[in-house]
């Protein structure tokens, strides 16, 4: 048996489903786009086949558990600075949202008073906590309890 460092490089596909959900696996999907993410693995310690296989599939749960599944919905108008800075923040740290134009869908505008907004954006997070306008450490209090 030889004991040393082993480092395995191992590729993860990760895509999102068309209701939004982040899934990670060994091959790429059948359809649709998926992204390499790249895990290297150190395993010091005896090494056999077997503990490498472990190892990556360690490295698949830690990367599925730093995944955020809460779903956002965002309700807002196009000349609202802080609707266009919501957007931006959720395309950069890659956080899967679904907005709705309220002044071009009035059944939108009718879901959105009945959630009692009051200003824009409403963003609404997983059915459990709602906020008017945007911050960046607001929005991040309700995403990340």
């Amino acid at each position: 048996m030889l004991l040393f460092a082993f480092s395995a490089h191992a590729e993860i596909y990760k895509w999102v489903d068309s209701e939004g959900r982040v899934h990670f696996g060994e091959r790429p999907p059948s359809s649709g786009d998926s992204e390499i993410v790249h895990v290297n693995v150190t395993q010091p310690s005896l090494t056999t086949p077997s503990a490498t296989n472990k190892s990556v599939a360690s490295a698949i749960e830690t990367a599925k558990k730093s995944v955020k599944k809460k779903k956002v919905t965002m309700y807002g108008t196009d000349w609202c600075g802080y609707y266009k800075k919501a957007r931006n923040y959720f395309n950069k740290n890659g956080i899967p949202f679904v907005e709705y134009n309220v002044e071009k869908l009035p059944h939108r505008m009718r879901e959105f008073k009945k959630l009692g907004g009051s200003g824009y954006p409403l963003i609404v997070i997983s059915k459990n906590s709602k906020m008017n306008g945007f911050s960046e450490s607001g929005f991040e209090r309700r995403y990340n309890p």
